[in-house]
């Protein structure tokens, strides 16, 4: 998936969470339709018989606040080679 079109499932999951659907009953438009087709098939929000409206799921929460984290740093080990000649040597000295 392309950053646009995950763009566009983010903000459809925040319409959810606001107003209960992707887009207005009568809104027809084909994207719209795919776009919530596609979030009931990843399972990021269902269909809620009480409420009478689509909520979002635990999943589609925490894609939504994924979105926001800053990306991770990646950090390198050593292997226990390595660390156990550093250690050798400081004991050494």
């Amino acid at each position: 998936m392309t950053d646009s079109q995950e763009d566009q499932l983010i903000e459809a999951l925040r319409k959810v969470d606001a107003h209960g659907d992707v887009a207005p009953p009568h809104v027809q438009d084909p994207m719209t339709m795919v776009i919530r087709q596609r979030a009931l098939m990843a399972d990021l929000m269902r269909w809620d018989d009480r409420s009478g409206r689509y909520v979002l799921t635990g999943t589609g929460r925490s894609r939504i606040t994924a979105r926001h984290r800053t990306p991770a740093a990646v950090l390198r080990f050593k292997p226990r080679a390595e660390t156990a000649g550093a250690a050798k040597r400081r004991n050494a000295e």
